[in-house]
């Protein structure tokens, strides 16, 4: 994203609800991704004009991190956009619609009973909810209203789910869990099928739920989670330069076979 003769520096994230190595500064959404600004005067004009919203909150931080999941909404042009992975492991601003900004799913990494048996959830993002349903357990997904900050449905980690990965050699892939391979002690490993029939696995850590197989509660982009080979890929880049260049060639040995048979 950042070019290598653009400088020595990079912004540093503020500290918040994602860690380092998991985010990305509000500037660099706004300078490198979508081109709204140039330079850091203005950056602040725009966040100081109370312009730009993550999940539902108005933001002026420039260094405000930016995690997988978040929802960026901008007020004065009316577009909202969800910040996932793409299958070359980088981030991607997917552009959704109105209805779906209002929404955001985290996952739960843990789950404790306090005081006065009041059940707490703590999901990915760093957020704690209390009085949840019981039946959520670490590992589920949970559905939650931005505008309410409650939680409005949850989908169970299991045999049958869509999952999003989000960390890995398969980081932006996007499959159906077929098998589950519980083992003590270590992670238990994870076996998912692609829309393109391509089977992969990884640890259950790095697998994010986000629906059922026919019942995803998000979009996803143009690629649907779908990794390529370089192969196939240069085959997309390509693929028309190398059918032309084969056209040519028969094109040239037809000719030298006309000119052969008249000099005969």
């Amino acid at each position: 994203m950042l070019d290598k003769l653009g400088g020595t520096f990079a912004p540093r994230p503020s500290t918040g609800p994602h860690s380092l190595k998991e985010c990305i500064p509000l500037c660099l959404l706004l300078t490198k991704k979508l081109q709204y600004a140039e330079n850091s005067k203005e950056i602040s004009i725009i966040l100081n004009d109370k312009q730009i919203k993550i999940n539902g909150r108005v933001r002026t931080d420039k260094k405000f991190p930016v995690g997988f999941m978040d929802v960026l909404e901008i007020l004065k042009t009316k577009e909202s956009f969800r910040l996932l992975y793409n299958t070359n492991k980088k981030f991607l601003l997917h552009r959704i619609t109105d209805e779906e900004n209002n929404i955001k799913l985290c996952k739960v990494v843990n789950k404790a009973t306090l005081s006065g048996d009041i059940p707490h959830i703590y999901t990915d993002d760093g957020s704690t909810f209390r009085y949840v349903d019981p039946s959520i357990k670490v590992g589920d997904t949970i559905k939650l209203d931005l505008s309410s900050r409650k939680v409005i449905d949850f989908i169970s980690f299991g045999i049958g789910k869509t999952a999003f990965i989000t960390k890995g050699k398969n980081l932006g892939c996007v499959g159906t869990i077929f098998q589950i391979d519980e083992k003590e002690g270590i992670c238990d490993t994870i076996h998912l099928k692609d829309s393109a029939g391509r089977t992969f696995l990884t640890q259950k850590s790095n697998v994010f739920v986000i629906g059922d197989e026919n019942n995803v509660l998000i979009s996803l982009p143009e690629e649907k989670g779908v990794k390529i080979s370089e192969y196939e890929k240069s085959n997309l880049r390509y693929g028309e330069l190398i059918e032309r260049n084969e056209g040519e060639e028969e094109e040239s040995i037809s000719e030298e076979n006309n000119e052969m048979e008249e000099e005969e």
